[in-house]
């Protein structure tokens, strides 16, 4: 080996070892933590508010319902307390989508870019290509993995923006419409004189259970764009960038399919 291109591969390999200490002690920082990606958190967190308000709302609405007379509310209450099993899931991947912003961030730029300057390296001294394609792979899909929360996040920005008026406008008007039977009802629990206080009111028991039909569909709704923002685009991103890592660096990422009769077998031949 020549001197000059033994002098060469020492100054890449001392950048290549830079830029991997760089990425470890200095950018996994700032990738990890909540400030470096305010408008992802803070469109995370006022839709993890929405979803809490609209679980709050109806679970109010439905137990005001119930203080009506007779049973002509009760499938729109029992409707209304089913929600809730969505509004959970809804809660669970936005927190599961906070979390991860920190951890990809924590996993690209502390292990895997680490990795790939080491493999380069090693490529350089021993050229080999085998190595040195892996680096380069590992670098791409540690960026991509990174980048799979945040853009998401700007692809639901628009969506959370055209419904946040009308999901507001439901919260609001479900919370007039829950008080408003509250107040007539107050302590009386007697359903004739409950029935009469609500002739007095405009619309009477029906025209109060047509406002919260209402309410229970554009509850609905706002719950099916939820969990479009939330799971379904995230999701379709990671499927994106996925067919993305493979179509660029040969990667396929699949899940490995274990049988449970081989397991089976594994064990009991360990048992013999």
């Amino acid at each position: 080996m020549e001197r000059t291109e033994k002098r060469n591969l020492i100054i890449i390999s001392v950048v290549l070892l830079l830029v991997a200490a760089i990425s470890f002690f200095w950018i996994s920082g700032i990738a990890s933590t909540e400030d470096s990606f305010p408008k992802t958190y803070a469109s995370l967190e006022d839709k993890k508010t929405t979803v809490t308000e609209l679980m709050g709302v109806s679970a109010a609405s439905a137990t005001a319902i119930s203080l009506l007379p007779g049973d002509a509310g009760t499938p729109i209450a029992e409707q209304l307390a089913d929600l809730s099993g969505y509004f959970m899931f809804i809660l669970g991947a936005i927190c599961l989508e906070k979390w991860m912003v920190t951890i990809t961030g924590m996993a690209a730029f502390r292990i895997i870019i680490p990795i790939a300057c080491l493999l380069l390296i090693l490529a350089l001294w021993y050229a080999s290509e085998t190595w040195r394609e892996v680096g380069v792979k590992l670098i791409l899909f540690a960026l991509m993995m990174f980048a799979i929360i945040p853009v998401s996040g700007i692809v639901t920005e628009k969506i959370d923006a055209s419904y946040q008026s009308s999901v507001q406008q439901t919260i609001e008007d479900t919370k007039n419409d829950t008080k408003k039977i509250n107040d007539t009802v107050g302590k009386e629990r007697d359903e004739n004189v409950v029935e009469k206080l609500f002739d007095k009111v405009k619309g009477g028991v029906s025209g109060t259970l047509d406002k919260f039909e209402n309410t229970l569909s554009r509850i609905t709704e706002a719950i099916a764009v939820l969990i479009v923002t939330s799971c379904v685009i995230p999701v379709a991103v990671m499927a994106f960038f996925i067919w993305l890592i493979k179509l660029l660096t040969g990667v396929s990422i699949t899940i490995p399919n274990v049988r449970v009769s081989k397991l089976i077998g594994r064990k009991n031949k360990g048992v013999l």
